[in-house]
């Protein structure tokens, strides 16, 4: 369990999103990573577009560093997102939970992950074959 409140209020928020939601508020943290150190507010301002719970998580947290909130935040995306592509179903909160706290403790398992290790997601796979695979491009319609 979470001391703070707001971290149980992310983890509903992660658990009721459809995966298209999750990807695609991934992408936009991603994007806004990728021009430089955004801040905290200008992140919150890009996950408000998806989220408003998430924004507000990261805009108002005062618990953690803003690297701490990002990292947690992407960790616990990255699970979420996990599990509805290889499991269909939404991770569960204990799942989620645990992932964020291992971040915010710092054991994290930090880049590069050797590819034939497991994938950090927790879906048993390789991470080569989960979150270690090039992005393929979506199917026409």
């Amino acid at each position: 369990m979470f001391a703070n409140r707001d971290d149980e209020q992310l983890v509903a928020t992660l658990e009721r999103m459809a995966l298209g939601e999750l990807v695609a508020l991934q992408r936009v943290l991603h994007d806004e990573l990728r021009t430089g150190r955004p801040t905290t507010t200008k992140l919150a301002k890009a996950a408000g577009a998806h989220s408003i719970e998430v924004a507000v998580w990261l805009r108002f947290h005062a618990n953690h560093t803003e690297a701490a909130k990002l990292a947690m935040l992407l960790g616990a995306l990255a699970v979420s997102i996990a599990w509805m592509t290889y499991r269909e179903t939404p991770a569960p909160d204990t799942t989620l939970r645990q992932a964020m706290t291992i971040i915010e403790e710092g054991r994290v398992y930090m880049l590069p992950i050797p590819r034939t290790d497991p994938c950090f997601c927790g879906s048993r796979a390789t991470f080569k074959s989960c979150h270690g695979m090039p992005p393929v491009a979506a199917t026409a319609m």
